[in-house]
């Protein structure tokens, strides 16, 4: 290949190799992301200093911290509201609406009983949260597993905050025979996103603020229906408008103070019922793996 020129370039690199005949859904996404790389690149007449200032953005968000310590690329895209596409792109409008993993999710949560308590927070209020599992028709599903993960009062998860223990407001539940599942909690706040690294100085710089409304991370799955990924919000959270990840759409809960606990903090209460969907409704997609 030679004699490449600003008119040749795109379409060269889109038919250079095989990908189109050994992974042709592959090849798909790739001839789309050329196209509007390359595109992009014209539009704004992307100079070599702004190239490296980009090289280097990116190379300082896959690095580990404390605050984020998977990185910030799997942050970044929810900031730049590619991840949220993504779920309204595939969601149903009959099950609960799917919702952001979010960048600070943790397999093998601890198990947990109906009733138990999430996590250690004395500062915190309580809350009292209970619900359904449900399927289309509203009957009831049994043993369905709820893995929950939250921030605590002050708007920190376990794996960010040294004080406290590990699996601190993580928990997998599983619902009874009646398909109901209850434990308490805290009130969870609303808090910026990690913004030492180069996401929050991306934020800053584009003049958007870092707050993500209050909510609760949920991944639910049971036999024969398709697993599910979602968040409620609470409703009343000053950024339940301007969710810094543009997550927030349906599912939010009114919160309902009560007395006084014996541990003198206010307690509230609220419901919520998942419904998922079956199995030979879900949409299905093909998975590529990609070699580290």
């Amino acid at each position: 290949m030679k004699n490449i020129t600003i008119d040749t370039i795109t379409e060269a690199v889109i038919n250079h190799g095989e990908s189109s005949k050994t992974h042709p859904r592959l090849y798909e996404i790739y001839t789309s992301l050329i196209q509007h790389l390359h595109g992009f690149v014209r539009e704004v007449n992307l100079t070599e200093q702004e190239l490296q200032c980009g090289r280097n953005f990116i190379n300082r968000a896959s690095h580990h911290t404390q605050e984020i310590p998977a990185g910030e690329i799997h942050m970044l895209t929810d900031l730049l509201g590619i991840s949220e596409l993504v779920e309204l792109l595939h969601d149903t409008n009959n099950s609960t609406e799917c919702n952001l993993e979010g960048p600070l999710y943790v397999p093998n949560a601890p198990k947990r009983h109906m009733g138990d308590r999430l996590g250690i927070d004395a500062g915190g209020d309580i809350l009292w949260l209970s619900g359904c599992v449900l399927d289309l028709n509203d009957r009831p599903i049994a043993n369905a597993m709820i893995d929950v993960w939250q921030a605590n009062s002050q708007g920190l998860y376990d794996i960010q905050d040294p004080s406290q223990p590990d699996g601190n407001f993580r928990g997998c539940f599983q619902t009874d025979a009646d398909g109901k599942y209850a434990f308490e909690t805290v009130v969870p706040m609303g808090y910026n996103v990690p913004a030492s690294g180069p996401s929050g100085e991306l934020l800053r710089l584009l003049g958007r603020h870092t707050w993500r409304a209050a909510h609760i991370h949920f991944k639910l799955s049971a036999l024969g229906y398709a697993p599910l990924t979602t968040q409620i919000f609470i409703d009343g959270d000053r950024h339940i408008d301007s969710d810094t990840t543009f997550a927030v759409r349906s599912a939010i809960v009114e919160l309902q103070k009560h007395q006084v606990s014996d541990r003198g903090k206010p307690v509230y209460t609220t419901e919520f019922n998942f419904v998922l969907q079956p199995i030979e409704q879900s949409i299905e997609s093909d998975i590529y793996s990609l070699s580290q």
